[in-house]
């Protein structure tokens, strides 16, 4: 007798494709089934006990063949792929699709070394190390992976961490892990066999890692758990974090949440403190402002304002052979282009989107839909030539950082530091060893503190709420700058200065009071505004008439439509219920729809 198969493949669709076959078959095998004129790879789903001889609609086509013997997934990953996909709004094609490495996809013959066991163990209370320095978690990490003898997944939010970690770790342990690589190709693939195979039983990597096929997992440790370096690709704003944790759930694993500052959620569940202070360390210096007289100020329409203060600590800090780090998250030449007559905003023409604007290139760069747009001579709306730059980047400092010190140390502009290569940066340390500098970049030279004596850190303009457009911004100023005070070597003797139109005002008193100060205040807003952690904010974006069949659709159930990020091309909306919102939009990710018409959602639960 027949059976109904449903199969779901590695898709943007949500819904799982049936076919019939003569026998059964448990979840997770990977089967070949015709799709159009050809065969795809899928994964069984769910089977009926006999296939429905009542059907009048289109006969079921077979299923061609059945690939693996045993499922080759491990239990609790297939049951954290179905969470994933079924549960949040993601489909659990598309999970599989970023879970498992091309070659799975494909139908390459694997044989797990065993199969996978069933699930006893209970998993307990996660445990936090919140640790201010880098070194004292670490220890921490490397105890407790000691300690444990089956499998153990490490997360990072960026390779310079987990190659920081991985080179503290005991040569017996380095013996049995491998760090995940980034990307796909033979190498993701003879990693994932290697770990599948039993051969490697501890796994260090970045977001992609979360899905590592580690065979009785009992450790999951998330280090710097609220770094954005998380958020999954393929599932945006998303963090691996929450996936680990609910694999370590589902696998009955220990879990260990680390950084120097916690989520918002973990922060509301666990109630942690800040140990230690940054007491005398912190400087909160006011910004100048242009045509304030008698204020020392070196401000033009062609740079940013730069304090006395600014240059006196940096000038102490060469002097003492230190370097200095002036960080500044604006590259180009400025964030804004403002008519002076009519007090509009230059912004993206296709998308209403944010543009920053780069001076040698004469043109903008939209920060939503990445259209380019040519520098302005007039303004667009009134005609008039008084367009003047506001919010002055990177490449408008570093002019100012040559003019003040020139001649007192070599002066860098590393607006693309995270992508530099490993040669360029050898070379970068090489010349900093013969001479301290200053380094001008965004956060991401925060990590320069690792291997250089770093004795400033300037956050040239420490207003959080101009950094990005929307609610997680000040959480996210205020983690980097925390940040900034604990990273690297020698952060004892640092000194951080924040540049600030309110020095020492708002969110900046937690840097001497505790992140528990600025969460205690941040979440009692974000409670009466029913923001995330109390809500799930999920942004849905599409070009055409898809998106405003979406809106129709939510405002005929009662769900509030807010504007998205990314202007006339996304939507907003908050909810509790994640499964009425999964209802609304499976329409648009059937099996019927072609992969340009299916929208793209984000689902922020920070």
């Amino acid at each position: 007798m027949l059976h109904e198969i449903d199969v779901v493949l590695p898709s943007p669709w949500w819904t799982p494709l049936t076919y019939s076959f003569e026998n059964p078959l448990p979840e997770g095998l990977r089967v070949l089934v015709p799709l159009g004129k050809g065969l795809r790879t899928g994964f069984t789903w769910k089977s009926s006990a006999f296939l429905n001889a009542t059907r009048t609609d289109k006969p079921l086509r077979n299923l061609y063949s059945v690939i693996d013997p045993t499922p080759c997934l491990t239990e609790d990953l297939w049951r954290t792929v179905q969470w994933l996909g079924a549960a949040l709004p993601f489909g659990v094609g598309h999970v599989l699709k970023a879970a498992c490495p091309s070659a799975l996809l494909k139908g390459q013959k694997f044989s797990p070394a065993e199969r996978p066991s069933s699930i006893s163990r209970q998993a307990g209370a996660p445990s936090f190390c919140y640790f201010p320095r880098e070194s004292d978690r670490f220890q921490r990490y490397t105890e407790a992976i000691e300690k444990n003898e089956n499998g153990t997944l490490v997360l990072f939010p960026d390779r310079e961490r987990l190659q920081s970690f991985y080179e503290t770790l005991p040569a017996g342990l380095r013996e049995n892990a491998c760090v995940w690589p980034v990307g796909g190709g033979d190498r993701l693939w003879e990693t994932w066999k290697a770990v599948r195979l039993l051969e490697r039983k501890i796994v260090l990597g970045t977001s992609g890692s979360v899905f590592a096929p580690l065979g009785a997992l009992s450790l999951v440790i998330v280090e710097e758990e609220a770094d954005p370096g998380h958020q999954m690709p393929l599932f945006p704003r998303l963090s691996a974090r929450s996936v680990a944790a609910k694999r370590a759930s589902f696998s009955g694993a220990s879990l260990i949440l680390g950084g120097t500052f916690p989520s918002s959620r973990v922060y509301l569940t666990s109630g942690v403190n800040a140990p230690e202070l940054p007491r005398g360390r912190v400087v909160f210096v006011k910004s100048p402002s242009p045509g304030r007289s008698g204020t020392p100020s070196f401000f033009s329409n062609q740079e940013i304002p730069l304090s006395r203060k600014l240059l006196d600590e940096t000038r102490r800090c060469l002097n003492d052979g230190e370097n200095a780090l002036w960080l500044l998250d604006r590259k180009g030449y400025a964030g804004e282009l403002r008519c002076l007559e009519c007090g509009r905003t230059i912004s993206c023409s296709r998308c209403g989107g944010r543009t920053r604007w780069h001076l040698e290139k004469k043109l903008g760069e939209c920060l939503s839909c990445g259209e380019e747009i040519p520098w302005p001579e007039v303004c667009p709306f009134c005609r008039s030539r008084l367009v003047e730059a506001r919010q002055l980047g990177l490449e408008s400092t570093f002019q100012a950082a040559l003019d003040h010190f020139r001649s007192e140390g070599p002066v860098f502009l590393l607006a693309e530091f995270a992508s530099m290569g490993k040669k360029a940066r050898k070379d970068l340390y090489r010349k900093l060893g013969q001479r301290a500098g200053i380094l001008l970049g965004t956060r991401s030279l925060l990590g320069l503190c690792r291997n250089l004596d770093v004795g400033l850190i300037a956050w040239l303009d420490a207003d959080t709420t101009d950094w990005k457009p929307d609610f997680g911004a000040r959480a996210e100023g205020f983690r980097v700058i925390w940040e900034s005070c604990w990273v690297g070597k020698n952060a004892d003797k640092r000194k951080v200065l924040l540049q600030s139109r309110r020095p020492r005002q708002g969110w900046q008193i937690a840097l001497e009071a505790g992140f528990q100060f600025f969460w205690n205040q941040e979440l009692r807003e974000r409670n009466e505004l029913d923001l995330p952690p109390y809500s799930f904010l999920v942004e849905v974006s599409h070009r055409g008439e898809i998106l405003k069949q979406i809106r129709d659709a939510m405002e005929q159930e009662g769900i509030e439509v807010l504007a998205g990020i990314r202007g006339a091309d996304s939507i907003q909306v908050k909810v509790r219920d994640l499964g009425k919102l999964r209802k609304i939009l499976e329409p648009f990710f059937s099996v019927n729809i072609t992969s340009c018409k299916i929208p793209r959602l984000c689902v922020d639960f920070e």
